[in-house]
């Protein structure tokens, strides 16, 4: 009687995969997570004096659990893990194992991070910043040949010129900030505009003077994803001191949804979508 009233209980600690996702035990404390559901998986180990533990807390909206590699199941779940979320550092296991006998918490996985990661086509890189948006010239010089391009047009990163029989059309490569109400960020456009010739050779003639601010009146010469025609709304173009590219306002009295848009705000989800689609259509 009094071996049985001190014995040891049984631990339990399992953890089992499912269709979706996982189911943790640990002594009858159940937990179950969808692999979509995670929002932080983080690394530690314990010091269990003469050894270490590997452990890993899952977090999710409304629910947490710590499970180790003591936990039977263990190594298929990593297994799967590693399929799952290949964000994961291949050898987190090592990085969290040294120094020995240390915490060493480590963050191996965070969905907010993931969400505000885009993979640029320019550079090949996930960037965490939003990118700007930006064309590398105008529509109006796009829709000309390769022929017409050489022979009637000039483009750098911030002037472009096209020669016709008797008129010559004038760009300049300009920023557009778009306010975004559910997020610390603003979306970052690089957009050009047409200006007129004393505009345009007023702003040339300054281009390298730091403290030149002035505006002028410009047209907007990109046609936006999901916009449609956005050619041709009227915008203020303001230059800034430092150099920096002249930003422009579109006229709040033009009926446009891009502009409607650009005064309201928009929401988080809208700008992503935004950067999706623009990441598809710029070459």
């Amino acid at each position: 009687m009094f071996w049985n009233k001190w014995k040891k209980k049984t631990q339990i600690k399992t953890v089992e995969l499912t269709d979706n996702g996982f189911v943790i035990n640990h002594n009858g404390l159940v937990t179950q997570f969808d692999w979509s559901e995670i929002t932080c998986l983080t690394g530690f180990k314990i010091d269990l004096l003469t050894l270490d533990e590997i452990c890993l807390k899952i977090e999710a909206q409304s629910k947490s659990a710590i499970l180790t590699e003591s936990f039977s199941g263990w190594r298929l779940f990593v297994t799967a893990l590693m399929s799952e979320l290949p964000e994961i550092e291949e050898n987190w296991k090592g990085i969290i194992a040294q120094p020995p006998f240390e915490r060493n918490e480590t963050i191996l996985f965070s969905k907010a991070e993931k969400e505000n990661h885009f993979h640029c086509t320019e550079c090949g890189i996930a960037h965490s910043d939003w990118p700007s948006l930006a064309f590398k010239s105008p529509a109006n010089y796009d829709c000309l040949s390769e022929q017409e391009k050489s022979e009637h047009g000039t483009l750098n990163s911030d002037f472009c010129e096209i020669h016709h029989d008797g008129q010559v059309d004038r760009f300049i490569r300009v920023t557009l900030t778009q306010k975004v109400n559910d997020n610390c960020q603003n979306l970052d456009y690089g957009l050009w505009v047409s200006l007129s010739e004393k505009s345009y050779l007023d702003y040339e003639s300054n281009f390298d003077n730091e403290d030149h601010e002035t505006g002028y009146f410009g047209w907007l010469c990109n046609n936006i994803p999901e916009y449609g025609d956005t050619m041709s709304i009227p915008c203020d173009v303001m230059t800034k001191k430092g150099n920096g590219r002249p930003e422009i306002f579109p006229h709040q009295n033009f009926d446009h949804p891009f502009v409607r848009d650009y005064y309201d705000g928009i929401s988080q989800k809208e700008a992503k979508k935004r950067i999706d689609e623009m990441m598809k259509n710029i070459g």
